[in-house]
């Protein structure tokens, strides 16, 4: 059979020893189009001119060695399309006895992935058909009993129930899941379900559907397919209008479903949970929030802000797949609940994803700005086996997670960081034993502090570095008198450099502080506002800082402390590390004005 009769989706034809086509089926002119009487060279991408003309010699090395035996050679490469693009293509070449040169075969991998994504755009079209409709799903597998009930949320399953039909029908009946009056109904649906022997339709009244929360009216329509042999029952379960009859079919949106995000609302999530928990073990419940997203909306404006959030809900269900659920339980906050998280190593690969996937968010529009998540880790069968505690964990290692520098995760471990008593109230979190003030460092500092005390301001930079590890930050700076000079620094070598200082007293720069405390997260923020603090702040890499002005015995600015991050993805700064760096300078004022009345004292005597 000629090569020109070949009908395949792909290119394929003879070409000659310099990849002149001579012959192919109707792809394969379509794709030389106007550069039929040129080598294929001509439409490849520049850079893989180079590995095409590598794979012919290989072809030909092959065809040497092994004495004229047929062998395949294949490499990627780039071949423009009709629209001036380059699609991504797999090309196979080979050589046969009859022919003084090669048969080739286009694979055009682009294609292959533009129709997969439009075979999973109608795919995911269907699920929001089914998702707006109101309905959940089933499916029942005769030959080993199994049971899968569960609403479609848009990109995620969310599972009622996952178990032995039997067991299901048990703990709907146990726990009143069904109206007394439609017990018989029920019982009838699930016979049927199991013989499964024609398309059949069933009413009744429970609570299935909401966890045994809200009763309403159901009508379930199933019936029976046969899947490689298998057999299946499939069905439909709708919520009924009890006024009007009629099927409800914004029930999940209007009731369970964030219209931003698709992910379940608070109500859904919550519910979700508290099911989830009662189920089993294994359950991992997440709190978490995009770091710094006020500074995100003011600088960028709220529109963004939804851009950012819708995006950061999408990353959540991509990364968690069908292995958990995500709600939108506040502006920027999400709780998720993982299934099957008893590995830790498994559980620290979805924390990580997460993480990962939302810094990479927005890349070009930020810059080194990046958008960074904080989460908050609790388990089931680990920390409690009720909802509300393992929330309440959840929840105070998010605020760990934020003390820590923000951008991380924090999976709750007693051992490492004390009882956070979910029984006990909402309690003040910053009592988490040795979380990230650890006693050691904060010893250290103070011991630091009362040197600075007893000895004077010859001490400053040992209490400088001290408080950088405490917190954790790179750089601190004291400047004070009346020229303003550095007297103290963290690292040290600093001492050496000249700063121009002179706008941090600028009648718009003071109007910035508040009770001579300033706290800027991200010096985007003074871009305009203040550009020469910004181009200085930005030569110097500062992405954040706290400022606190001192002053001289009659209440006028005589200097001020500066405590600057570098690295955005801290997200900086917290409560805590606020209250300590406020404390510390404090006590440098108090000693610097001590210093200068004995100086004082000394030249009046």
């Amino acid at each position: 059979m000629g090569i020109e009769n070949i009908d395949v989706v792909y290119p394929v034809g003879r070409l000659d020893r310099s990849l002149l086509v001579v012959g192919g089926n109707k792809q394969m002119y379509e794709l030389m189009g106007e550069f039929i009487y040129s080598p294929l060279y001509k439409l490849v991408l520049e850079k893989d001119v180079e590995k095409l003309k590598a794979a012919v010699s290989r072809c030909d090395m092959q065809w040497e060695s092994q004495s004229g035996s047929h062998e395949d050679v294949e490499e990627c490469i780039h071949i423009i399309n009709e629209a001036g693009q380059y699609d991504t293509y797999i090309v196979i070449l080979r050589k046969v006895r009859d022919f003084a040169g090669y048969e080739i075969e286009l694979q055009n991998i682009s294609e292959n992935i533009r129709q997969i994504e439009q075979i999973g755009g109608q795919v995911n079209m269907l699920r929001d058909y089914l998702t707006v409709s109101g309905n959940a799903l089933f499916s029942y597998r005769p030959f080993d009993g199994w049971f899968n009930l569960f609403w479609l949320d848009y990109e995620q399953q969310v599972e009622i129930c996952d178990m032995p039909f039997d067991q299901w029908r048990e703990n709907v009946i146990r726990e009143g899941q069904v109206s007394e009056t439609d017990l018989e109904a029920f019982e009838r649906f699930c016979q049927s379900v199991k013989d499964a022997e024609r398309e059949q339709t069933h009413t009744f009244r429970g609570s299935i559907l909401t966890w045994g929360k809200d009763e309403d009216t159901y009508r379930v329509k199933f019936l029976p397919r046969t899947y490689i042999d298998r057999k299946r029952t499939l069905g439909v379960w709708s919520i009924i209008n009890e006024q009007t009859g009629n099927r409800v079919d914004d029930y999940v949106q209007g009731n369970y479903l964030d219209s931003m995000t698709k992910t379940l609302n608070k109500k859904g999530i919550t519910d979700y949970a508290e099911a989830a928990v009662a189920r089993g073990s294994g359950v991992a419940v997440i709190m978490m929030d995009i770091d710094n997203f006020k500074n995100v909306n003011d600088t960028y404006g709220h529109l963004f802000g939804d851009e950012v959030i819708t995006a950061v809900a999408d990353v959540i269900k991509k990364v968690i797949g069908k292995n958990g659920v995500a709600g939108r339980v506040g502006g920027d906050e999400f709780m998720v609940i993982l299934d099957n998280a008893e590995d830790e190593l498994t559980l620290r690969n979805y924390l990580r994803g997460i993480k990962t996937n939302v810094r990479a968010l927005f890349s070009e529009k930020l810059g080194e700005s990046k958008i960074t998540c904080s989460m908050g880790v609790s388990r089931r069968g680990v920390d409690s086996d009720n909802f509300r505690e393992l929330y309440q964990i959840a929840d105070k290692a998010l605020y760990l997670a934020k003390e820590k520098g923000k951008n991380r995760y924090v999976i709750y471990k007693a051992e490492l960081h004390g009882s956070l008593r979910p029984s006990e109230g909402d309690g003040d979190s910053t009592d988490i034993k040795e979380a990230f003030f650890s006693e050691k460092d904060l010893s250290a500092f103070n011991r630091s502090l009362g040197g600075l005390v007893l000895k004077g301001s010859g001490e400053i930079s040992e209490v400088l570095e001290q408080l950088a590890h405490v917190l954790t930050t790179p750089r601190i700076l004291v400047f004070w008198g009346e020229d303003r000079k550095m007297i103290g620094a963290y690292p040290l070598a600093l001492m050496a450099n000249e700063q121009k200082v002179s706008f941090f007293e600028k009648e718009e720069y003071i109007k910035l502080f508040h009770n001579d405390m300033l706290q800027v997260v991200n010096v985007h923020n003074l871009e305009y506002t203040m550009p020469e603090a910004y181009q200085l702040y930005r030569k110097n890499n500062v992405c954040g800082f706290l400022q606190y002005y001192l002053r001289d015995d009659e209440g006028s600015i005589k200097g001020f402390v500066t405590l600057e991050e570098c690295s955005q993805s801290r997200g900086f700064p917290s409560r805590l590390t606020v209250q300590i760096f406020e404390s510390m300078c404090k006590v440098i004022n108090a000693v610097l004005l001590r210093e200068e009345a004995e100086k004082k004292k000394a030249l009046d005597n």
